[in-house]
């Protein structure tokens, strides 16, 4: 009978040791939203890359506010924006949030608090034509000119960004990277990936997803996408994560039409190589790797509870 070596041993027994415990926690993730360390094995980050899709939208990163011109637009997100607010002498109440989701205000200037333990704070001035709302920022005079950006207010959207993202998208041809898309009423339902859809237009989305994308694919069908601004890695779902330039096909002539199928609908099956099902299910929450006595063993886990196991390479165990 052949031994293995302490090496082999040793390299095999975290594998061994973490099924177990991977197994009993399947269920125990947040979802595509997590943001935990993703652990990737050397071979498996060669898989990825800087694309341009990275920086294809670098326009559109909040502007600074010593940058922003009076009259600059913002749209409320959510009507408890009036709960930020610096109003004294007044307290707010939840009818005050009735119609105030989807208003417009308008940049005015700044202004200074003075706390009650000396330090200053700065103010952010709005309008909407009749009123004014003034919103503490958190941050010093000195500071907020370059601090305090426009993307990052809560619960408001700032509309130039948004018309600089349809300026640059509508009429675009893209090829979407996720199979889940959203419809009228902004249920989701199982789309494809990697397939041509075309921008007809973006609008204001919401104070987590400031930007809401109408798109048609090659067959006429319409759908929706809400989408970050900026491509930060923090961020789920920025255009870098959405959206490829050009036909992701091409570069993968050796994937048989077969397993594209798959990798369209987000499925994975027995056979695919670990570079197609990273293409299907995107990367990895967890790995690992070790080896038996002849062969390579990897381990894929997923947020969802998806647990891979390649031989060699090639999947050979999915559990859901």
């Amino acid at each position: 009978m052949r031994i293995a070596s302490l090496s082999m041993i040793v390299r095999r027994a975290p594998l061994i040791a973490a099924l177990p415990l991977w197994l009993l926690t399947a269920g125990c993730f947040t979802g595509v939203e997590s943001t935990k360390r993703i652990d990737l094995s050397r071979d498996d980050k060669k898989l990825i890359a800087a694309e341009a899709e990275d920086t294809f939208l670098n326009s559109l990163e909040g502007m600074s506010l010593k940058n922003w011109e009076s009259g600059r637009p913002f749209q409320i997100a959510d009507g408890k924006f009036v709960f930020l607010l610096d109003s004294p002498g007044r307290q707010f109440s939840p009818t005050d949030t009735s119609g105030m989701a989807g208003k417009k205000i308008f940049y005015r200037t700044t202004d200074v608090r003075h706390r009650p333990d000396g330090s200053e704070e700065t103010l952010i001035i709005f309008e909407d034509g009749e009123k004014t709302f003034s919103l503490p920022s958190g941050k010093r005079p000195d500071s907020a000119p370059s601090e305090i950006k426009s993307s990052d207010l809560p619960m408001l959207i700032d509309l130039e960004a948004v018309g600089e993202a349809r300026r640059i998208l509508a009429g675009k041809r893209l090829w979407i990277r996720t199979s889940l898309w959203y419809d009228s009423t902004f249920n989701h339902f199982p789309g494809r990936k990697f397939v041509p859809v075309t921008v007809l237009d973006v609008r204001p989305g919401t104070m987590v997803f400031p930007l809401l994308l109408t798109l048609e694919d090659e067959h006429g069908r319409r759908f929706m996408q809400f989408m970050n601004i900026g491509n930060g890695s923090t961020q789920s779902r920025s255009f870098a994560k959405l959206f490829r330039l050009s036909d992701p096909r091409r570069n993968y002539p050796h994937i048989s039409d077969e397993h594209w199928s798959y990798i369209q609908n987000g499925h994975v099956s027995i056979g695919m190589t670990k570079e197609e099902c990273r293409l299907s299910l995107g990367n990895p929450s967890f790995t690992d790797s070790g080896h038996d006595y002849s062969s390579t063993i990897d381990i894929w886990k997923y947020d969802d509870g998806t647990f891979l196991r390649f031989q060699d390479g090639i999947l050979i165990e999915l559990l859901k």
